[in-house]
């Protein structure tokens, strides 16, 4: 059952996943159960769920993506949305962040299983003090479903992302007056979009919204 709901998910977003790309999210979705037991990495166990809450709500992101050949995954927790936008887009490097070791572990692990050669693990707390000694390079793309964007997602946008560059998150019940009043204390930041997603995933309303760098 879970396999079709992926399926037919993935259609709404104008998706059509390949045999070897379903049989990957089936490898990922029993070593996620399997190693819950012990690492406790989501309170979401059950497929359907598991499905829904964090396959294809990871999938809403392809919507914007817009090509971009390199993006980090800021707090990728046990991979989301990081390693399912890399089963669906192999030709780019993902960069998974994460600051807990059993995350970390776990993220190095399952890509190994997925065969997933576009995309890299590092253990670390990435903040704005350390984003620039971290990273030499820029990113086009900054992705993350951190509940703290504004005070800890941000700052790193603006040492991280190259020119023209976006930053995508999704939020249940986001304030855009907050958010913009947050950006309006980074002068190369602004909020360029926020609308319903393509499919609800974590909530009934779920939101993606994208920060934009200025050039």
């Amino acid at each position: 059952m879970w396999r079709e709901n992926l399926i037919a998910g993935a259609r709404l977003l104008g998706l059509e996943l390949t045999t070897r790309q379903v049989e990957q999210f089936a490898v990922y979705l029993r070593e996620l159960k399997r190693w819950n037991k012990s690492y406790n990495l989501t309170t979401v166990t059950e497929s359907l769920e598991v499905t829904s809450k964090h396959f294809l709500d990871s999938l809403n992101y392809l919507v914007v993506l817009n090509g971009a050949k390199e993006v980090l995954d800021l707090g990728s927790g046990p991979g989301f949305p990081g390693l399912p936008l890399a089963i669906m887009l192999p030709q780019t490097k993902f960069v998974l962040v994460d600051a807990r070791r059993k995350k970390t572990l776990f993220l190095t692990f399952i890509s190994q299983q997925l065969g997933l050669e576009n995309v890299e693990i590092i253990h670390l707390h990435l903040s704005r003090g350390n984003a620039r000694t971290t990273f030499k390079q820029c990113f086009p793309a900054i992705v993350t479903r951190a509940v703290t964007i504004l005070r800890d997602v941000v700052p790193v946008a603006s040492s991280l992302l190259a020119p023209h560059g976006c930053l995508l998150f999704t939020d249940a019940h986001p304030d855009r007056q907050e958010i913009e009043r947050e950006l309006g204390k980074w002068s190369d930041l602004f909020l360029e979009k926020l609308e319903k997603t393509g499919l609800p995933g974590r909530a009934p309303d779920l939101y993606i919204g994208t920060i934009r760098k200025k050039g």
